[in-house]
């Protein structure tokens, strides 16, 4: 009954750092604010969690699991079976979720961070290079893709999104981007760098208005 309850409080405290997380982000997370949203003292927090760091450490990974599953359940369920169409489910669906999600995205993909909350956002990173080595891999084999080394290019895609989103994320940002067409342009950037054929290109241009194929 004791643990059930120690469980349950810990519980308590995620779900309030995950709330502080998602409207302020991680800087806005201290222990006293955790501990008071969660109902309880700072002093009794320290009985259902080793430190603050350690709490906040899966507060990442639970909202970072989240949209991992998201991207994999888009790309398990995209009309195309070719690596191109795998591609663009990833970056569609990445991307919109981190617009929309906005703080919580900065949260994620940029905000400075403790050493043990940094480890979780290496993880993280690492397991999208994982998703996007696999399509380019698939995609060099089909000759969609242009040889080259899946590994290098795949770190380099997740890093381009993830520095191309930051600008509109950044929180109090006086930037009014559009999102369709900052999606269009992470989509159409990773295109050329997996040498995909032009026809492949068919992310929505602002300018010219062409039609999209992100929907």
């Amino acid at each position: 009954m004791t643990q059930r309850r120690g469980t349950g409080r810990r519980e308590d405290l995620v779900q309030a750092a995950m709330a502080i997380v998602r409207d302020s982000g991680f800087g806005a997370a201290s222990a006293k604010a955790v501990a008071g949203r969660a109902g309880m003292s700072t002093a009794a927090m320290s009985a259902y969690a080793a430190n603050l760091d350690e709490l906040l450490a899966e507060v990442f990974r639970r909202c970072a699991g989240v949209e991992m599953a998201a991207v994999d359940r888009a790309i398990a369920g995209t009309r195309s079976s070719d690596a191109t169409g795998r591609l663009i489910a990833m970056i569609d669906t990445f991307a919109t979720r981190a617009l929309r999600a906005g703080r919580l995205a900065w949260a994620l993909l940029a905000e400075p961070v403790s050493r043990e909350i940094e480890v979780e956002r290496q993880a993280y990173r690492q397991g999208y290079v994982d998703i996007l080595a696999e399509i380019v891999v698939d995609g060099v084999r089909d000759g969609e893709f242009a040889p080259q080394d899946p590994r290098i290019t795949a770190a380099g895609i997740v890093g381009a999104i993830s520095v191309a989103l930051i600008g509109p994320l950044v929180p109090l940002t006086l930037e009014d981007d559009d999102p369709a067409a900052v999606i269009a342009a992470i989509t159409r950037f990773c295109l050329r760098a997996v040498g995909a054929q032009p026809a492949s290109e068919t992310a929505s241009d602002p300018e010219t208005g062409t039609a999209s194929d992100l929907g």
